[in-house]
């Protein structure tokens, strides 16, 4: 091939429907490709519903999980073929498999990846999304990610397998940095969310602003995102979230403003699930019940959604990338989350405080944390602003991992 031939990028666990953080950093490493002059294949697991967002400059391949596994049994002879000086062409039956051995990298956006306690279905789809690329030969690169801990035998085992033979992993925030050390690795860069480099255009900006004035008019508002998953965690605890949370709001309109309810995942078939939080979102604007309390039901786009909650005086967010979108800006944001990745971020702004664990979620409690959040505004405000510049340069580690990538690679 030509070396001046521009670069061409796969992207794998991520996609532009569905939870909206995966579109955040799919769209990051896309904008950065482009902008490079290169090309992106998204390998997604909802190739229609992708599709049919219109994007024509990012091909959609399908990449779910019966294509992985349709995959892996040709991805397994390419080895073989290549030890033996044979084409490993012949062998990429699949649009999948093409797609990867056709591209000089392979970019995993996934988010979080190889943690202990997330079943082995899971851990089987985290070992299949990075080990075929590593068995056609593209390297891989792993964008900033929550991964570990390894204590479970099986977890720590499918790791040392893996992980070793990435070109560059990501670490998102000390703890996972320390996980990955841990396993002896020395593919490690610290890097915040690639989430923070979203660019949000004028079109994004003004799709939210009708949004909100369609919602509240010039009404001061708190944006409050549910997630499904911290639904069905509390669920296995005998937590009540939606009351929770309903309280909350009913603090919220005491004080004099308006709530704006947003899913920030809205899954393409529609079927409840970890994916898809417009049912908890219907169920917390129903419990409200007050004309104050709008819900946002159309799916809107990350840099749509980034858009939004910066117009809010707070938020309010179970989901990850949610708060990333209040803190890229500004915005005082309050956080009842599942993982340590949650506590890894706000570590970076000194806004350990302004967490609560999904565990501890009680109404009376977060009425009293909402009022403390706003009497605090200001200072958030200013302590937010002054972590943003290092966090967002660290995020920016990404796009130089990907670079140093494909400059490795003659592109």
């Amino acid at each position: 091939m030509p070396e001046d031939r521009p670069p061409t990028v796969a992207i794998t666990g991520g996609y532009l429907t569905a939870n909206k953080g995966g579109a955040a950093m799919t769209l990051a490493v896309h904008d950065h490709v482009r902008e490079r002059g290169g090309s992106t294949r998204l390998l997604t697991i909802y190739p229609q519903a992708d599709q049919a967002q219109g994007r024509s400059d990012l091909e959609v391949v399908p990449w779910r999980p019966v294509d992985l596994l349709v995959a892996l049994a040709f991805a397994l002879l390419m080895p073989v073929a290549r030890a033996l000086h044979l084409p490993t062409r012949p062998l990429a039956r699949t649009r999948g498999l093409r797609a990867i051995l056709d591209a000089d990298l392979v970019v995993d956006v996934a988010g979080i990846s190889f943690v202990d306690g997330r079943g082995l279905p899971i851990l089987g789809y985290n070992v299949l999304m990075t080990g075929i690329p590593l068995l056609v030969g593209t390297p891989v690169v792993k964008a900033a990610q929550a991964v570990g801990p390894f204590e479970q035998r099986l977890n720590r085992w499918a790791a040392r397998a893996v992980l070793p033979r990435v070109r560059t992993i990501c670490a998102r925030g000390d703890r996972t940095e320390a996980h990955l050390r841990g396993l002896g690795l020395t593919n490690v860069r610290a890097a915040a969310d690639l989430a923070f480099v979203l660019e949000v255009g004028p079109e994004a900006r003004e799709r939210a602003g009708a949004v909100v004035q369609g919602a509240v008019g010039e009404a001061a508002f708190v944006t409050v995102a549910p997630s499904a998953v911290v639904l069905g965690y509390c669920e296995e605890r005998g937590i009540d979230y939606v009351a929770a949370l309903t309280a909350l709001c009913h603090q919220v309109l005491k004080d004099g403003r308006d709530v704006i309810v947003v899913p920030h995942s809205i899954h393409p078939s529609g079927e409840e699930g970890r994916m898809h939080d417009l049912p908890v979102c219907r169920a917390l604007h129903a419990a409200v019940s007050d004309p104050r309390c709008h819900l946002v039901d159309d799916e809107l786009g990350p840099a749509e959604l980034r858009a939004l909650i910066g117009r809010g005086d707070a938020l309010v967010s179970s989901r990850f990338h949610a708060m990333i979108s209040g803190l890229s800006t500004a915005t005082p944001t309050l956080v009842m989350g599942w993982s340590h990745k949650y506590a890894e971020v706000l570590r970076s702004f000194g806004l350990e405080h302004c967490s609560v664990d999904y565990a501890d979620l009680e109404g009376a409690k977060l009425a009293e944390l909402i009022v403390e959040l706003l009497a605090s505004a200001a200072e958030i405000r200013a302590a937010i602003e002054a972590g943003l510049p290092a966090v967002v340069a660290s995020a920016q580690e990404n796009l130089r991992a990907i670079d140093e990538a494909l400059a490795e690679a003659g592109r």
